[in-house]
């Protein structure tokens, strides 16, 4: 009895990893349980050229509660930022890329909607890209 009652407990832990906490955040990938993230999400990819040019993956789709893998290579000199905002506006999740680097991660979007993805130098918002994302009910 003992060990069911701990397991019931430890599954409702888990099926919790990788969600919003109290405040609407998503978990870092650290705190969210091997088994709860798919090997293989679907990956949204962004890529700054040299002369920051702001490209993105044709495929932009992404199912509600479902990972999705969001990818920003940068070549520029600049360090850049990527904001997923959800139908509201809200954000969903950002990532950053150095100057001639990588940023990467995964997100969950919650809505059932067209989102919008934000690509821009960093402390430059005003600068931003911006890129439909169709999430769908799964």
């Amino acid at each position: 009895m003992l060990v069911v009652t701990a397991c019931l407990v430890l599954a409702g832990a888990l099926s919790s990893c990788g969600q919003e906490d109290a405040r609407g955040d998503t978990a870092s990938l650290s705190e969210r349980a091997e088994n709860d993230v798919p090997l293989n999400p679907p990956t949204l990819r962004f890529h700054v050229s040299e002369d920051g040019e702001v490209d993105a993956s044709p495929d932009r789709e992404a199912e509600a509660g479902e990972a999705v893998a969001i990818v920003l290579e940068n070549e520029s000199d600049v360090s850049y930022e990527l904001r997923l905002l959800d139908p509201e506006g809200d954000d969903v999740f950002a990532v950053d890329a150095t100057a001639g680097g990588r940023g990467d991660g995964r997100a969950m979007p919650r809505e059932v909607g067209t989102h919008v993805v934000e690509v821009y130098p960093r402390d430059e918002p005003g600068a931003s890209v911006e890129f439909p994302v169709e999430v769908s009910e799964n």
